[in-house]
């Protein structure tokens, strides 16, 4: 009896309910956490002391170690991809690309913080509009709310608790267990810490010095696991509420620490910008951001009048008072005029914060974004002086590797692509116009310790050369002694020649607003190529009123801004010839391969001198000089150098065997396949009916169409179109236009 396959059965409501009572259960159970401050002291200090006098620094670095790296290379040297910045909270969906250098910088800068190595600063990442600032730190505070929900990531405060017979406690009462809580049926009021201050903060300067550098000491000792106690929770103090209310209760309870104690419990508290805590932004709206207002008295105040009476407890509000323990961002910084700046200085120099009359103390980590021409005002600004010594701008430049900018591109149609057809090579197309506008001239070739041939190596790199180095791949056109002399120290010194590289150009933006004006077309056609370089011309013709990278004069190709657009017409071209070549041969890849491998063992023993065995009569016979001559003459390779090209070729699979990576043919010897492939196509070429192939394409607007169309070229046209659909990722109307295009061009001249 055959079984019929079943589909699964219906989320149902009442599996909704019980699944998310089963989360936020865990949530709770992994999230929530009060006790004593003895409890405070034995489960959590003394079991990891590090971890619990972490300064907002500190939170930062663990969490973005937390998240891990990975090392990969780029241009030459070895570079760390933050695994935070991939955003594992959407699947990615806000992922960063391309900014590893900087995200680099910017972490180091961190570390050092942290580590108390030297001042703190206000970190400002600078940059043209759009070069993913704002993400960046978006992503910074995002890691942070998910981290303080690890246990990991345990960050503590604490609240004052008051039972309902607080009245009739007093100094007598000293004599009571020290076993002895409130139970929460008991609390009637209680009081959080709005700065969400560290416990630790509690206990007096002096014992709390000794208490945890006595702990650091023994735990952490002096070798590489040697951690510093951090000097805001040596030097610290409670705000100003809860060192009134500390100041009280220590009147009350003549100086008896315990008893004070006894009012607080140390709670775990989680961050979040939704809720204001931990994490908060400031727009470049508004000047006023600390303030303060009276608490409110509600009906349960009555059972600590006699504790309040006398106090002036405030409310605090304003992105400080949200932020403390973890960062607050400033967008777009130095829109706002320096004077409303100047708390800044206090807050990273002396880690305070006025509130009007009142000052407290806080811990954050202060982070800024802004655009040049507002950076390039307040530098102007003769009152900027204090505020820019105590910052450190980071450059955050327009990415340079043009498949990074590629999946910018990618990610931004992936809805579109579901109602509309983007033709293979738009957004590599797009990527690589964008990293042409925003590359420098090498000067490299004028550096004396270079060798004379690698500085006449460097010299003729040409712009498209330089972007698709930077794109981890050798120009087609680039000759082997060229290629030879670009070693991975000579690249790493080309990525690195400008500092500020990448900070003119187009905006990624630019090109963003032309793809969705394309595929926003009434005429509801595929996004085409030939429609990105019409919107490139468009851009260029706007000047630089428009947009400033367009004041750039031309210098020798570099800058050519209507030359690269020309330049990428003059590349589709021949990618779209190879495409077309790549349908009319229909040859088999396993048997491509076979003819690479035996052209191998021929150089391969040619080298050695040694011989090889003829796979029909099994005898041992002299390499083909014949045979490797005819893949070399397809390949222009001159006979002066064939025998040096012989020894390279071989040298390829060598150093992929060094460094311990896997040979894939197709890889290593490109450029034997491209060769034999075009050979195969010359032959082949000379069948096809171009003429009638463009008439029946130009007849049949649909493929239905066309596979209604009897006779011989019909079916030549149909499978070149439905080849260049399988083979190449476009749908038939595309595959139709670039078929026309490519005879119309070949044909007719």
């Amino acid at each position: 009896m055959s079984m019929e396959p079943h589909d699964p059965p219906a989320f149902t409501a009442g599996d909704a309910l019980v699944e998310a009572r089963g989360h936020e259960e865990a949530r709770f159970k992994k999230q929530a956490w009060s006790g004593a401050f003895r409890e405070f002291l034995e489960q959590k200090l003394y079991v990891d002391p590090a971890r619990y006098t972490r300064t907002a620094y500190q939170l930062v670095v663990d969490m973005l170690d937390h998240y891990g790296t990975e090392g990969f290379e780029d241009a030459g040297e070895t570079l760390t991809r933050r695994r935070l910045f991939d955003d594992p909270f959407n699947d990615g969906h806000n992922r960063i690309f391309g900014l590893d250098r900087t995200i680099g910088r910017l972490v180091k800068y961190l570390r050092a913080a942290a580590r108390e190595e030297g001042k703190e600063r206000i970190f400002v990442l600078h940059g043209p509009v759009g070069t993913a600032k704002t993400s960046l730190l978006d992503l910074l505070a995002r890691g942070l709310e998910e981290y303080t929900g690890l246990p990991e990531g345990d960050v503590l405060t604490f609240r004052w608790v008051f039972p309902k017979n607080f009245d009739q406690i007093g100094a007598t009462m000293g004599f009571v267990p020290q076993a002895r809580e409130f139970s929460d049926q008991d609390i009637a009021v209680s009081l959080p810490c709005q700065m969400r201050d560290n416990p630790l903060l509690l206990i007096p300067r002096e014992p709390r010095r000794r208490l945890l550098t006595d702990l650091f000491a023994r735990r952490y000792g002096r070798g590489e696991n040697h951690r510093i106690v951090p000097r805001k929770v040596l030097d610290g103090d409670l705000c100003y509420n809860c060192r009134q209310i500390y100041d009280a209760l220590h009147a009350r309870f003549q100086g008896d620490f315990e008893q004070i104690v006894r009012f607080t419990r140390v709670e775990r508290f989680v961050m979040s910008s939704t809720l204001g805590v931990g994490v908060a932004k400031v727009l470049p709206e508004g000047n006023i951001e600390a303030g303060v207002a009276p608490i409110t008295i509600d009906e349960n105040y009555r059972f600590i009048m006699n504790l309040i009476s006398s106090l002036n407890l405030v409310r605090f509000a304003g992105p400080y008072a949200r932020a403390n323990r973890g960062i607050i961002h400033y967008s777009d910084i130095y829109k706002k005029q320096v004077v409303y700046l100047q708390h800044l200085l206090s807050a990273v120099e002396e880690h305070k914060i006025s509130w009007g009359d009142i000052t407290s103390d806080i811990d954050v980590l202060i982070v800024g974004t802004t655009n040049a021409p507002e950076y390039e005002a307040m530098r102007k600004n003769p009152t900027s002086k204090a505020l820019r010594s105590r910052s450190r701008k980071i450059d955050v430049p327009y990415l340079l590797n043009y498949r990074d900018e590629m999946k910018i591109y990618d990610r931004g149609l992936a809805e579109a692509r579901r109602r509309i057809t983007v033709t293979p090579h738009c957004t590599e197309l797009a990527a690589l116009f964008a990293v042409l506008t925003r590359l420098e001239k090498t000067m490299l070739h004028r550096d004396s310790d270079l060798d004379h041939d690698t500085r006449a190596a460097v010299e003729t790199i040409a712009a498209l050369d330089k972007t698709l180095l930077y794109g981890g791949e050798w120009p087609e056109e680039m000759d082997l002694d060229t290629r030879a002399h670009l070693t991975k120290e000579v690249l790493r010194r080309l990525r690195n020649e400008f500092p500020t590289e990448g900070m003119d150009g187009v905006p990624t933006r630019i090109l963003q607003n032309l793809f969705a004006d394309l595929c926003e077309a009434e005429d509801g056609r595929a996004v085409h190529p030939f429609e990105l370089f019409d919107g490139f011309e468009r851009v260029i013709s706007q000047g630089p009123v428009n947009y400033d990278f367009l004041a750039h004069e031309e210098d020798e190709g570099y800058h050519d801004f209507e030359g690269f657009a020309r330049l990428l017409r003059k590349r589709y071209d021949q990618t779209l010839a190879r495409e077309v070549r790549d349908s009319v041969v229909e040859v088999d890849p396993a048997e491509l391969e076979r003819r690479i491998k035996e052209y191998l063992a021929h150089v391969s023993a040619h080298n050695r001198q040694e011989k090889v065995t003829d796979p029909v009569t099994g005898a041992r016979v002299d390499p083909d000089e014949q045979k490797m001559r005819a893949v070399e003459e397809r390949l222009a390779v001159p006979d002066d150098k064939r025998k040096q090209w012989r020894f390279d070729l071989i040298g390829r699979a060598s150093q992929h065997l060094r460094a311990g990576q896997p040979i894939d043919l197709r890889a290593v010897y490109k450029d034997l396949f491209d060769a034999l492939f075009h050979g195969i196509y010359e032959d082949k070429k000379k069948a096809i009916n171009w003429s009638g192939i463009r008439g029946a394409l130009e007849k049949c607007e649909t493929a239905d169409a066309l596979e209604k169309e009897p006779g011989p070229v019909a079916r030549q046209s149909l499978r070149l179109a439905k080849n260049l659909v399988a083979r190449h990722g476009y749908d038939y109307g595309s595959a139709r236009r670039n078929l026309l295009y490519f005879i119309k061009k070949n044909l007719d001249g």
